[in-house]
């Protein structure tokens, strides 16, 4: 038998398909059950890593690494072989909330704890062992992004930390525009150069002084949604950038419900603006139609990342808690349809990554890490 610190996930033999009707999101096909919930006919449930069941929130692909984290520590897993992912360690780091979008370059790990107010720095280079370098306190960022290769910090409320010394970070500033309970997240597009989610969603250059970025472009809604986490494919180049927005505990569906968005980015050096193109969102339904008739977690869109071959327009894999995984399909005027979904039995999706070009980890809250194949 093999040992628990070494399983290996197998793959699994697809359920055979069943017909059932049109779905009325978009034009895909139904599928049969399969081991683990309902999928279109062109997504594969491939398997389950259960180690981080109940409490991941979000992870990292760095080279032939994942790194899982969750509200009470972080995992390392070996995907050099990606349907077969290997438990490297588990490091508990006391309990961490949310600890969402959890960032890493290889060599240091950010954590994050909103709730108490605190931030936490490891050095992963021994994938087995990883060791706690510093902590700092008075931080209440939703997140923490690695900026200019992980030497500096942004943080989702504004917090700007120098990591050059890894073992002594020290807060450095404060990027502009921040209030307090503004921001979510921060993604770094291009080395230097950001986007916050955040009420009103800024594009920071911190290139020439990282702790003091300047806000060269800017945009928001006419409702004032908030907004969780973006990405803007290619480095900054692509035409769109990506948008999930977040109604948390929403129970049902509706015209409110957090959307995932495409905004137009191809005028920004112009305007210093950017401007809404589309949205989608998921509906209740009965269970058969690959849709659940009630949310718990909430009815919305949650992390996401772009296909590999995103290029102005392409594939989508989005996060939707109980509704699961949702492949989406962007055309060349940033139009959204579903493409594809997995509805897992009993799951709260919270986040997708692409480890190749058909392969997708799902992480839930519940189950831990569902392995799938989609194909376009």
């Amino acid at each position: 038998m093999e040992n628990a610190f070494a399983m290996r996930i197998k793959r699994r033999p697809a359920a055979a398909l069943l017909a059932l009707f049109s779905i009325a999101l978009a034009p895909v096909s139904y599928g049969a059950p399969t081991a683990a919930g309902l999928a279109s006919d062109n997504v594969e449930y491939i398997g389950t890593v259960p180690f981080d069941a109940g409490s991941a929130t979000g992870a990292r692909i760095v080279g032939d690494y994942l790194y899982v984290a969750g509200a009470k520590g972080f995992s390392i897993y070996d995907i050099s072989t990606p349907l077969e992912p290997t438990f490297v360690s588990s490091t508990v780091t006391g309990v961490q909330f949310p600890n969402e979008d959890v960032d890493t370059n290889g060599k240091i790990l950010l954590i994050s704890d909103e709730t108490r107010g605190q931030a936490q720095v490891w050095d992963v280079e021994d994938k087995a062992n990883p060791t706690k370098l510093a902590q700092l306190t008075d931080l209440r960022d939703h997140t923490l992004t690695c900026v200019l290769g992980c030497k500096w910090a942004y943080g989702a409320r504004g917090s700007i930390l120098d990591l050059r010394d890894p073992a002594h970070p020290r807060v450095a500033g404060y990027w502009p525009g921040v209030v307090p309970g503004f921001g979510f997240d921060t993604t770094e597009v291009a080395p230097g150069r950001v986007l916050t989610a955040s009420r009103v969603i800024y594009y920071l250059d911190g290139r020439s002084d990282p702790k003091n970025p300047r806000v060269v472009a800017s945009a928001g809604t006419n409702d004032n949604r908030l907004i969780h986490s973006l990405r803007w494919p290619r480095g900054g180049r692509d035409r769109f950038f990506l948008v999930q927005g977040e109604t948390p505990t929403s129970r049902i569906c509706n015209e409110s419900s957090g959307a995932f968005m495409t905004w137009d980015a191809s005028h920004w050096k112009r305007t210093r603006s950017f401007s809404l193109v589309d949205e989608f969102r998921v509906k209740n339904g009965t269970f058969v139609d690959g849709n659940p008739p009630a949310n718990a977690l909430g009815c919305t869109t949650m992390w996401f990342q772009e296909h590999p071959r995103f290029h102005n327009g392409g594939y989508v894999a989005a996060a939707f808690f109980e509704h699961g995984t949702r492949f989406l399909s962007v055309d060349k005027r940033g139009q959204i349809e579903q493409a594809g979904y997995f509805t897992p039995f009993g799951g709260e999706t919270i986040a997708t990554y692409w480890r190749t070009n058909d392969i997708v980890y799902a992480i839930d809250t519940v189950r831990g890490i569902d392995i799938l194949r989609f194909s376009s």
